[in-house]
């Protein structure tokens, strides 16, 4: 029997020469990925880049970015993915924690901006200090950094084809032929592992949001809530042939869920999920609509304890932090409900550090419920032992109305103790808003 190169070889070895595998602005065939898979690792390994040898990737989202992913995994290199917004501070930051031999750039200046391009410039750097490999992990992604400073990440191969698995076994993903337009981020877990190995995996094609007509032709969309609340503007064509839509990434709120079907006829689904387990639940078909993120997915291991999710996974995923590591079960930080009768799981905001008496409390509903204040743009409640509500708007948001309107729509006992009004919320690099109390406070926001 043949033994595989490296690991993702069957993958990337799936389906005819002239099967379209994804289309920018012109229409890419998997002959063609495999080609330049192969052209990319011979200038690599030229570079001195092989098996154990640390890589960081920056800079434009395409193809050459992802062939690039590809040559090195073959190569058996370690590869960390990050996100093109990823400011100087952030990434330095990151590189003195962890320091990679290799540095690769894609992209000039004039390309920062683009969401995604075909092909474009390459620059490989060799830093000076660079350190080998110290783990098994062949992908680094950073945490999303909602509630603090982002972690390292890392996934093993196993953990990664493990995932696909899970994937490929809920109801209605995308299957065989079927058109995926890809809004997610390639350095986030969802858009590389959910959305690019899933579609190498089952023989979907890509769509990504280069110029280009075809992205209408899609039948799934995978992207972020905001994603969709720009796709349910009147100003945006509708799909010819969309069947499903999924949403990951933060929360859903119903103003998009309904647009959005308004709009297009589709129901969003959810996946949810974390950058250190992957995806835990999903809702394909928009069933639970935004108060619930669909049933564990196939295979995942999950409890519930003192109403926060945990997930067990086989060994730690973080890189360098030192963390806490009891009996393989990971906690998520997310406070859940589990419907008893569907098997859904329903977030109920985040935990903090602190106890509190509010953990049966639904935080995420009492943002919808602010969120739908014809002042307020953006929202975000924390509580533990007092409930706090953080949000921006217009002018005339107004801290005692606020409360009238939570009171009337919620009842007292779910209404804000505090309302912390600012010109905008904070949000992470990759677009999170932050819940994180002394990030609010460095904001601008006041006891």
């Amino acid at each position: 029997m043949k033994r595989r190169s490296w690991w993702g070889e069957d993958l990337l070895g799936r389906g005819s020469d002239d099967e379209l595998w994804a289309y920018g602005e012109r229409a890419v065939t998997r002959g063609r990925l495999r080609a330049e898979v192969a052209w990319l690792a011979g200038v690599y390994r030229h570079h001195g880049i092989g098996a154990g040898t640390t890589v960081a990737l920056h800079g434009t989202p395409g193809f050459t970015q992802l062939w690039s992913v590809f040559a090195l995994w073959e190569l058996g290199a370690q590869v960390a993915l990050i996100e093109q917004k990823t400011c100087l501070d952030e990434m330095t930051c990151l590189l003195g924690r962890w320091r990679p031999r290799y540095f690769v750039t894609f992209g000039g200046s004039g390309r920062r901006s683009r969401p995604f391009t075909d092909e474009c410039e390459v620059l490989v750097r060799r830093l000076p200090d660079g350190e080998p490999a110290s783990t098994g992990h062949c992908l680094l992604q950073l945490s999303s950094g909602t509630t603090g400073t982002g972690k390292l990440i890392g996934r093993t191969p196993e953990s990664i084809l493990a995932e696909l698995g899970r994937i490929s076994a809920v109801d209605g993903v995308p299957g065989p032929g079927e058109r995926v337009l890809l809004l997610n981020s390639l350095a986030h877990s969802f858009g590389m592992v959910g959305g690019v190995l899933h579609g190498l995996d089952t023989g979907a094609p890509l769509l990504f949001p280069a110029r280009s007509s075809v992205v209408r032709t899609a039948d799934v969309v995978l992207g972020e809530p905001r994603d969709f609340a720009r796709l349910s503007e009147e100003t945006v064509a509708p799909f010819t042939s969309l069947r499903a839509a999924i949403s990951s990434g933060d929360v859903l709120h119903h103003e998009v869920f309904d647009r959005f079907r308004d709009r297009h006829g589709v129901r969003i689904g959810q996946a949810y999920g974390t950058t250190e387990t992957g995806v835990i639940a999903m809702d394909v078909a928009g069933r639970f609509a935004v108060s619930g993120v669909g049933k564990p997915v196939p295979g995942i291991r999950t409890r519930v304890a003192d109403g926060v999710l945990d997930v067990h996974l086989a060994r730690s995923p973080y890189v360098i932090e030192a963390e806490p590591w009891f009996g393989g079960w990971l906690s998520t930080g997310d406070r859940v409900r589990r419907d008893p009768v569907t098997g859904s799981l329903q977030l109920l905001g985040r935990t903090e550090r602190a106890g509190g008496g509010h953990r049966d409390l639904d935080l995420l509903e009492i943002e919808r419920v602010l969120a739908a204040h014809r002042e307020v743009t953006d929202v975000v409640v924390l509580g533990s032992d007092v409930i706090e509500a953080h949000v921006a708007g217009t002018t005339a948001l107004d801290p005692d109305h606020l409360g009238s309107w939570c009171r009337r729509l919620l009842g007292a006992e779910k209404t804000p103790s505090r309302y912390h009004v600012l010109p905008a919320l904070p949000r992470t690099t990759n677009g999170k808003y932050l819940r994180d109390r002394n990030a609010l406070r460095t904001a601008g926001w006041s006891r």
